[in-house]
């Protein structure tokens, strides 16, 4: 039953089978929603079509609620690509950004605030940049209207560039001062919490004691620090213990980002670092974790170089490199590691996809890996790449470096949350970007609850849901529940399927049949709608 005069005021989801998001279910029943809540679920058949109500027969489908993507970097992306296409065809209504470091706030003044426009160009290219700050920046997405919700993170990167630039050393007691006063800023304004990106300039300059401080900003606040740790290969344990510490000093709830360990000869390493998160949280530390569920990661190229090499940006990077004795030195640590005793990154050509480049001269080296190039230009293929970073610092490529096993015994810990670490993304963009911007959700469904079983499926879904949904605060969102707010989604667990491949990636997930964002449909019947009803959520005091 509808009003013919309008638009529904309501909808009645009937014949479905509910799984609440607390890893309940399912369980047969009906659910309506008014306005931007769950008015009732109830037995099926209980309840009644009212005037104006629109009847939605999903027989033979499970709905949940909508998914909350933990750890993305979509705020780049959503003023260019606000109806998340490639986010909400695989269920998603919530998107967790700011991560890795790296927020378009708070943006520093003249040439800072260039270093954090390229700093996070892959992201995003086309952003307006007119804003200085977190309320800024969310006057903005609400002014643009998107398709998701967004719940924003402050990033440690963007904080020290607006403060310091790419400085490499210690920052000073005024310094530190006016760092503490940005994230303060940001979280009074509602962030989440703090995010950092110890791998990539300028995070990897900051010392523990830095962070420290920062986070007891955040703790102050009831946010979370949220962490890519300062390495994820050899010495992933080392890069543990001093996340774990900052949280320990701090007070702050860590959150450790996309869990993984990279690097052939370091596969099973993660059997170590979950047998320690384990024990901080028998003592008390706050910890949860987040993966994505592919055998790949994807960075930029930058990362792949010594921090010291990046310091200044990507003109004084090509200019190191432009410099002979520079360049070997830059070589030679990249093959061999540092002499001072730092952790080694492993670099595996073979291993080195580039997904995208910034100058159109290298779009035909997209998809290809670093070994195959350099066989046709017979070069070694580090130098390929030191040859490319000295032109095109925009080289993002994508990682086959994480073993199976180490995927399904993350997934396996019952404080991993799903997450895509991707951002929005529509067919057009171009490129061979990693495939989880369109398929993580779907994947996990698919691959690791149909096929595999490593997860049951109320199980997965918790994971997507109320895991993340209550690491951020978000009390009435990620539950099925009567008063909660109407994020709901309907799939097929049958038939949902990821399509997007590393070879093909622009492809969206199918078997999710219809998606709700705060009542108003998003998706019907596999189409979206063209509805923008996301919000930017704050933080409420925890």
């Amino acid at each position: 039953m509808t009003d013919e005069n309008g638009p529904p005021c309501g909808f009645l989801l009937v014949g479905g089978r509910v799984l609440d998001g607390l890893g309940g279910g399912p369980v047969r029943a009906d659910i309506r929603l008014r306005g931007n809540r769950i008015a009732e679920i109830a037995d099926p058949g209980a309840l009644a079509a009212t005037a104006g109500e629109a009847v939605v027969d999903i027989t033979g489908k499970v709905v949940a609620p909508g998914f909350v993507d933990i750890h993305t970097h979509a705020d780049f992306s959503l003023p260019t690509h606000p109806s998340a296409a490639s986010m909400v065809r695989q269920g998603v209504t919530t998107l967790v950004v700011g991560n890795c470091g790296f927020s378009p706030f708070p943006v520093g003044t003249d040439e800072r605030a260039e270093m954090l426009r390229q700093a996070t160009a892959i992201f995003g290219r086309e952003l307006g940049w007119h804003w200085r700050d977190l309320p800024g920046y969310a006057a903005h997405l609400a002014e643009v209207g998107t398709a998701v919700n967004v719940a924003p993170l402050v990033g440690h990167g963007a904080v020290r560039i607006a403060v310091m630039g790419y400085d490499r050393r210690d920052a000073t007691a005024a310094e530190l001062t006016e760092m503490c006063r940005h994230v303060e800023e940001a979280m009074s304004a509602g962030a989440f919490g703090m995010s950092s990106g110890l791998i990539y300039p300028p995070g990897t300059y900051a010392g523990r004691g830095e962070l420290v401080e920062l986070c007891k900003v955040v703790a102050s606040y009831g946010g979370m620090y949220s962490t890519h740790m300062r390495n994820e290969g050899e010495q992933l344990l080392s890069a543990l213990d001093e996340a774990l510490d900052i949280a320990r000093q701090s007070g702050a709830r860590l959150q450790l980002s996309h869990h993984k360990v990279l690097g052939r000869r370091n596969w099973g390493l993660t059997e170590a670092s979950l047998r320690r998160v384990n024990s901080e949280i028998e003592s008390g530390v706050d910890i949860a974790l987040d993966q994505y569920p592919y055998p790949a990661s994807s960075t930029t190229m930058l990362a792949l170089v010594p921090a010291w090499a990046a310091e200044g940006g990507a003109a004084t990077l090509a200019a190191r490199l432009s410099d002979p004795a520079t360049r070997t030195a830059i070589r030679a640590e990249v093959l061999d590691g540092p002499t001072d005793g730092r952790p080694k990154r492993d670099f595996e050509p073979d291993t080195v996809m580039i997904s995208s480049v910034g100058l159109d001269e290298h779009r035909h080296l997209v998809g290809r890996r670093l070994d195959e190039i350099a066989d046709e230009y017979r070069a070694e293929p580090v130098d390929v790449m030191l040859d490319l970073l000295a032109r095109d610092p925009a080289v993002e490529v994508v990682i086959f470096a994480i073993g199976d096993d180490d995927i399904e015994r993350v997934m396996r810990h019952p404080r991993v949350a799903v997450a895509s670490d991707g951002w929005t993304m529509h067919p057009d963009a171009g490129g061979t970007p990693h495939p989880r911007s369109y398929g993580t959700f779907a994947r996990v469904l698919q691959h690791y609850v149909r096929e595999r079983e490593v997860l049951p499926l109320p199980e997965a879904v918790r994971r997507m849901t109320s895991l993340p949904a209550d690491r951020l605060g978000l009390a009435d969102r990620g539950r099925l529940l009567s008063g909660a707010v109407a994020d709901v989604v309907v799939f097929d667990p049958e038939l949902v399927t990821e399509r997007a491949t590393f070879t093909d990636p622009h492809q969206f997930a199918s078997g999710v049949d219809h998606v709700w964002v705060g009542g108003t449909p998003v998706v019907r019947n596999g189409v979206q709608t063209g509805a923008r009803p996301g919000v930017v959520l704050r933080r409420e005091a925890l």
